[in-house]
Formats: structure tokens, sequence, C-alpha cells
């Protein structure tokens, strides 16, 4: 039987290797280079580029970090450095800011490893959780045969499959599959940009933080009102909003994120000077100190659980083409009212199927991403589950 949990109970979005690897401490630059961070193609040209996308990436899955406790980030190995011209910034502030400090590669191309290692190791994410949002990052936009999704819009690192069999990747920025409606801060794919960071959203969200916190600290009302506000706005606003469970679960896990991961663990609290580091300058605010223990999906349902409710009501769905709000059933969902609502919704109509009749590195990558989704979802008595989506949204 499937445990009768919320549907919104997820993952954070988001979404660093151990002290089993020393070397990852000094930061991408510090052991690869200028050089290295060019990539193939601005060092060697367009052969190079061909070689680089013939070339098929194994995947090795990093050890779980040693200590798991709080600590200072970031350390002197991973100062802020804006990103440049070339390098790939998109939705998410957390993965920004990882960039921006070296946790992650400053041009923004990163693999299943790395991402599992940033943010495990900066965020303390728990380990399944990260590889689990991390595997359908790649699987949903980026490219599974060089094991490599770009955390902003499109880059040559990250090119289509062979013969395009899933269309343009298009990296995290891309509206659909990762990305969708009703973000914190950044506008639903109908009204432009959807990747891009709105000041005015977030100047709007810090008057709730005036009426509702705690003088200066982010409380579970801030959010939670906040996140009401922007529900209703799309929903009376938005022709062709698409809400389904997976991502009202990623919109409430983003919530979640921000007052678990974003808080402060010397001081316990989240306060709008830290948060609006986070979102503004997307760095790790001045003595700021990782949580106490990674976050697990315990942590998200303390914390969904008190931004969403009988008070907030909020209901995954998607308008038809005659712009009525079809509310999530068990005709679109055959796990309707449970969390493998969310593992289906994510995966089974949302990922392409035509990845299952691939071979080889191709084939065994692809079912390593599926395992770590699985593992997600696994404690929740989900089967598991396979893709049929359609190829190239």
């Amino acid at each position: 039987m499937f445990q009768q949990l919320p549907l919104f109970i997820l993952l954070a979005t988001t979404l660093a290797p151990s002290l089993a690897f020393p070397s990852y401490a000094q930061g991408f630059e510090a052991r690869e280079g200028p050089k290295a961070r060019e990539g193939p193609k601005a060092r060697e040209g367009p052969k190079a580029k061909e070689e680089f996308e013939a070339r098929a990436a194994k995947i090795v899955l990093p050890t779980p970090q040693a200590y798991t406790g709080p600590k200072k980030i970031p350390d002197e190995h991973h100062p802020y450095r804006a990103p440049g011209p070339g390098d790939r910034r998109g939705p998410c502030p957390a993965l920004n800011t990882l960039a921006n400090h070296g946790y992650l590669p400053r041009n923004g191309i990163a693999s299943l490893a790395e991402l599992i290692s940033a943010n495990t190791e900066a965020f303390n994410l728990g380990y399944n959780f990260s590889s689990g949002v991390s595997a359908l990052a790649i699987l949903g936009r980026g490219n599974p045969f060089l094991d490599k999704v770009s955390i902003g819009g499109e880059h040559w690192m990250v090119p289509p499959l062979k013969e395009r069999i899933d269309g343009v990747p298009g990296g995290l920025s891309k509206h659909g599959r990762f990305e969708g409606d009703i973000s914190m801060t950044r506008q639903d794919a109908a009204f432009g940009d959807p990747a891009v960071f709105q000041p005015a959203m977030y100047e709007n969200m810090l008057t709730y933080v005036d009426k509702f916190g705690d003088g200066d600290i982010v409380t579970d009302t801030v959010l939670a009102e906040y996140r009401q506000d922007i529900y209703t706005t799309s929903l009376a606003n938005n022709p062709t909003l698409v809400w389904h469970a997976g991502r009202t679960g990623f919109s409430y896990g983003e919530a979640g994120f921000i007052l678990n991961s974003f808080r402060n663990s010397r001081t316990g609290h989240l306060t709008r000077q830290e948060m609006t580091t986070f979102f503004t300058e997307e760095r790790f605010p001045e003595n700021w100190y990782r949580r106490e223990s990674p976050l697990e999906f315990a942590d998200v349902q303390r914390a969904v659980a008190a931004i969403r409710g009988p008070v907030y009501p909020a209901f995954a769905g998607a308008k038809n083409e005659e712009g009525v709000y079809v509310r999530d059933s068990l005709d679109n969902n055959p796990y309707f009212g449970t969390v493998c609502a969310v593992y289906y919704d994510l995966l089974v109509p949302n990922i392409a199927g035509v990845l299952l009749e691939t071979k080889g590195q191709l084939r065994e990558n692809v079912d390593v991403y599926l395992e770590e989704m699985f593992n997600l979802f696994r404690p929740f008595e989900c089967p598991r589950m396979e893709p049929e989506g359609v190829a190239g949204l």
C-alpha cells in the first residue's frame, strides 16, 4: 500500500565531494586551471568539439561525504566570482550560487556526480535527495550519453543526443520537464522567459516578510502566505498553466528548501538579508554555516506541512484548451493521492520513452539515472517506474 502523504512532499530544487575526495576542496580552477575551464572547443577548435561529443561518459557516483555536520560555507577554496560571458546560469538560485563559488564548474555545465557532490557539500542535502533530483535534471534537460546538463540555457558542451532522438536538451532554463510554472521569483512561461530573476516578484516576497516575519526573520507563515498569493495569481491569469503533481512538489519543495537550506545553522534562522544575498547576488552570505544534518524527505515534509494546509488550499492540475483548470485525479495519474503520484508525474509522462530503446553506454547511463530517481521514492513503497513521454518536448 502506498503511503498516504500529500503530493507536495517532495524535493527541494534543487538540487560536494566528501572528505574522501580532498582534491575537490581546492575548487575546479585550482585543480584544472583556466584552460580546462574553457573546454576543448575554446582550446582546440571544432575538431575537439566533435571528439568531445563522441566520447561517452561512464557514470561514477561519488562517495557520500564523511562529515555531515555544520560548517562554514564557503571555504577559502571556493571564493565568489561573478559568471563570465560564456558561463550559464538559470532559474535555480542555489545552483547558480554553487557555480559562482566553484562548487559546481563555473561554466555551469555539470555531471551527475558534480551535482550530487556540490549540493551535499555546500548545502548538506541528503545523498539520495540530491542524486534523485540531479538525475531528473540530466534525463529531462541534459545529455545522458555525455552525463552533462547546463544549469542555465543551451551550451555546446550539452548537445542533442545522436540523431536528436529527444530534440534539443535546452538546459534547466528550458520550460517543462524540470523548470515549471508558479515559481517564487521567476515568471510563468506564458508571460516571458521563465529562467530570468524578476526583481519585482522578489520585492513583493519581501513585503510578506514585513507583514508576517519575526522582525527580519523569514518564517513559515511568510512563505505560506506568499506561495498562496502567487498560486492564486497564476490560476487567475495564466491561460496555459501547467501545475501537475510533479511541479506542485517542486513548488512547495522550493519553499521548503529556502526555509531549511538557506537557513544559517549558526543562528538557527534565515534573515531577509541572507535570503536577499542568495536571490539577488547568488552567493553565500557572510559568516554562513550549512545545515546541522543532511536535508532529507522528513525535513521537507515538516517544512511543507507548515506552509501548506487547510488554510492555504492549492490543487495540482493544468488548464485545458478552453482555459479551464482541471485538477489532477486518477484519470491522469494512477497514483493520485500518494507521494508516488509525484514520482509518476516527474518520470512517466515527462521523460522521453525513446531513451529505453537505446543501447550501450547511453542505456547504461539512463539506467543509473532511473535507479537514482527510484531510490528517492523507494522509502514510500512506490513501484519502480519507467519513462513513456513524448520525445523532443
